[in-house]
């Protein structure tokens, strides 16, 4: 097949080019050209900047594509602006959403997502909005765009979780790979019971590459994380067994209460963690119809521990290691 992938040289598009290729499909990116711009020299690039008008008059986009799919639309205007020139240009438009976009995780009340839990809602200035709180008012809203045109240009939208493994440029996972491996105290917040389902990068790199071909696909949108469900500890225990390390001898069991008091943020200063709430996603509809099947977690772990331990840095989010030992400090005087 002849793809378009619109993004494609941060983390998911690496894992992405990487699977489609696998697959034997042709592969043309569009993108600025200002990240990693030497990272594909083999392959056909349109440079072009979708939130400016140079966008229509970009030299080779209005040629005739299997599908198209589309990693860098933050903005219901980036998504009208490529879908108007892409009408009648594709058979396939594959949006990458969010499940962010589900109005009970925002509010923390919802037992069990899926793809028909209601969404959140996005006002005029909410859609042009920069910040990271109406980032899932944005994406449901693409969403909605994306249905309008359906008539026009069939879609599908795949609705990941926190996706982690390498290239992640994010860390949000890397913060507790740097936990269980640094053989230091580090904080555990509520003995890290709470579950957060994960996306591992190379098998929602495999859920586009299904999501653009099969036929049950079309009009829907999917869900698509880990189908094993790990709380916080045991994805600690299993990265130190990799590791041969027992990384939860090294755990602080602190609750809630304390942290709060501590003005420590969940998510913010500690990725992945959201106070006695548990993610959970229902991943039913992708299996059923994309063949969706995820990778055993104790290899997505070690793999993705590998990978950043390589860099040999620090978590780029999260508490420093400096704050944390304050933290801990303070709690072990208590």
């Amino acid at each position: 097949m002849n793809v378009l992938v619109v993004g494609g040289t941060q983390f998911i598009g690496r894992h992405l080019v990487k699977c489609l290729l696998k697959h034997g499909h042709s592969v043309t990116l569009l993108n600025r050209g200002k990240t990693a711009p030497g990272l594909y020299p083999e392959l056909p690039v349109i440079i072009a900047d979708r939130q400016s008008a140079e966008l229509k008059n970009a030299k080779g986009l209005k040629q005739n594509w299997d599908a198209v799919i589309d990693l860098s639309a933050y903005y219901p205007k980036d998504v009208s602006n490529l879908l108007d020139i892409l009408n009648g240009h594709t058979n396939r438009y594959v949006f990458c959403s969010t499940i962010s976009v589900y109005q009970e995780l925002m509010a923390g009340t919802a037992p069990l997502l899926n793809e028909e839990s209601p969404m959140l809602s996005c006002t005029a200035a909410e859609a042009i909005d920069t910040s990271m709180m109406t980032y899932g008012k944005r994406k449901a809203e693409c969403e909605r765009l994306i249905a309008s045109h359906s008539a026009k240009i069939p879609f599908a939208i795949i609705r990941p979780s926190v996706v982690f493994g390498e290239f992640d440029h994010t860390d949000r996972f890397a913060y507790w790979i740097a936990r269980a491996s640094r053989q230091k105290d580090f904080i555990l917040p509520d003995d890290g019971l709470t579950i957060s389902q994960k996306t591992y990068a190379p098998d929602l790199a495999e859920a586009f590459v299904a999501a653009m071909t099969s036929t049950a696909a079309t009009g829907h949108a999917y869900n698509i994380a880990e189908t094993e469900t790990l709380n916080l500890r045991d994805t600690l225990s299993t990265m130190g067994k990799h590791l041969n390390i027992n990384s939860l001898d090294y755990a602080a069991s602190i609750p809630t209460t304390w942290l709060e008091k501590q003005n420590v943020k969940p998510w913010a200063d500690l990725p992945l963690w959201l106070s006695k709430t548990n993610m959970l996603i229902d991943t039913f509809n992708s299996r059923r119809d994309l063949g969706f099947a995820s990778t055993p977690y104790s290899k997505a772990l070690a793999d993705a521990a590998d990978a950043f331990l390589k860099e040999n840095r620090a978590p780029r989010t999260g508490l420093s290691f400096e704050a944390e030992e304050k933290l801990l400090s303070l709690w072990n005087r208590e």
